[in-house]
């Protein structure tokens, strides 16, 4: 149920207003100053305020302007009351971001309609910014494992690569492939060769750092940058994930069954001018280590 907080100095006014708001199917909260209803705002998360202009203490202009400067409640649709049509502070406050504005004596048929505007733009803004969020995410990340697409993982390693290059700072990058993927394609079938990339995934995901950078290249090839960390740390990075992998048990339906990774690991070095030659050393490692007999890590 929507929750609605009403602020007025006058008692008979909350009382007289609660009543119409409750018999609406509203939830009331009620302040009689502007500090209450600041207070409030946090306390008891109100889906809309309707906020008197003229009040003792804290007016309803200085109120509208503190809740707008919080990013606690700078989202809360706020519509201020008037008994004056004429009045500049309304003017002021609808500057100041509030929602709109009625006037005293208050036409509830009125308010209420102002009230589902004021609560449909919020909810419409809501719903974009969720459809943006979820069409970033489209944009940058792989739609099987949830780890970055190659796209955007360049992006990022890129970004990283030109930082370590200024700072003089280590840069680490692993290559990452199944071993014998297409056989566990032609074995038990693509769903469970899907199956072992998420497992992949979940495997680096648990042993990698927020600041590392993991990304599906293609297939079943994926690669990990990793920002100041060494060949040393790098290689035991890889060796985690390797071992982490190689414990799992893939299990889809009535099957089970297990992977294994090769893995190439490299580190910046002076003559390196791109991120491209890290990740083309990094992937000549990588198939050293499929024919030394596959499931190991090469570093060099």
């Amino acid at each position: 149920m929507t929750k609605v907080l009403v602020v007025d100095d006058v008692e008979d006014n909350i009382v007289l207003l609660s009543f119409e708001l409750e018999d609406d199917g509203f939830i009331v909260e009620s302040a009689s100053d502007g500090q209450t209803c600041l207070e409030k705002a946090i306390s008891c998360s109100p889906d809309i305020i309707l906020l008197d202009i003229r009040m003792p203490g804290i007016d309803g202009i200085e109120t509208l302007q503190r809740l707008k400067k919080s990013e606690k409640t700078k989202h809360i649709p706020v519509i201020m009351v008037s008994a004056n049509d004429a009045d500049q502070s309304i003017v002021k406050a609808l500057d100041l971001g509030a929602h709109d504005f009625v006037s005293k004596p208050i036409e509830y048929s009125v308010l209420s309609a102002r009230m589902r505007s004021a609560l449909r733009l919020i909810q419409t803004k809501k719903d974009l910014e969720k459809a943006n969020k979820e069409l970033e995410r489209l944009a940058t990340q792989d739609s099987l494992t949830d780890v970055y697409n190659r796209r955007h993982f360049y992006n990022l390693s890129e970004m990283e690569f030109a930082k370590a290059v200024r700072h003089k700072r280590k840069l680490s990058v692993l290559m990452i492939d199944v071993d014998m993927f297409k056989t566990v394609n032609d074995t038990y079938g693509h769903a469970a060769g899907d199956a072992a990339l998420r497992v992949l995934a979940e495997c680096c995901r648990e042993v990698t750092r927020s600041s590392d950078v993991i990304g599906r290249l293609g297939g079943e090839e994926f690669a990990l940058t990793c920002p100041d960390s060494d060949l040393e740390g790098a290689f035991s990075l890889a060796e985690r994930i390797r071992e982490n992998c190689q414990n799992k048990v893939i299990t889809l339906d009535d099957l089970s069954f297990g992977i294994t990774l090769s893995i190439g690991v490299t580190e910046i070095q002076q003559q390196d001018k791109s991120l491209e030659q890290l990740l083309q050393r990094a992937d000549n490692l990588l198939y050293q280590a499929k024919e030394m007999g596959r499931n190991c890590s090469v570093a060099s």
